[in-house]
């Protein structure tokens, strides 16, 4: 899919490198199915990065599962958001949660994290 609500490669963390300076300079925010952990970043567009493991949630079919899940989620709300990186990892609590519980909880993390990245931003 192409266009607004497309998740195309430069949407998406790749590096480790990535990861770690998301992970020690980012604001975090959780609950028991995910944390995100959210930093600025020089695209002018917001990116993506996830760590769905399997100590957290099990076997291959829930892991991809619950990736496609986060895609969606932040697929939908990407036109909205700022230029931040956003890392999503897994907790035990998205082993057995329901789909409409794992959405609302990602909506609002992602909302939190905006909200604590953007409210951080030294004013000019």
């Amino acid at each position: 899919m192409t266009g607004t609500h497309s998740f195309r490669p430069h949407h998406r963390l790749h590096a480790g490198a990535e990861f770690d300076r998301v992970y020690r300079q980012g604001r975090r925010t959780g609950d028991n199915l995910f944390a995100i952990n959210a930093l600025d970043n020089a695209y002018g567009h917001a990116r993506l990065g996830m760590s769905v493991s399997y100590r957290s949630v099990g076997k291959a079919v829930r892991r991809n599962y619950l990736r496609r899940l986060i895609r969606e989620v932040f697929r939908h709300a990407q036109p909205a958001l700022p230029a931040l990186d956003y890392v999503v990892t897994s907790r035990p609590g998205a082993r057995e949660a329901s789909e409409p519980d794992i959405v609302r909880s990602l909506e609002r993390l992602i909302a939190e994290a905006t909200r604590r990245c953007t409210a951080a931003r030294p004013t000019s």
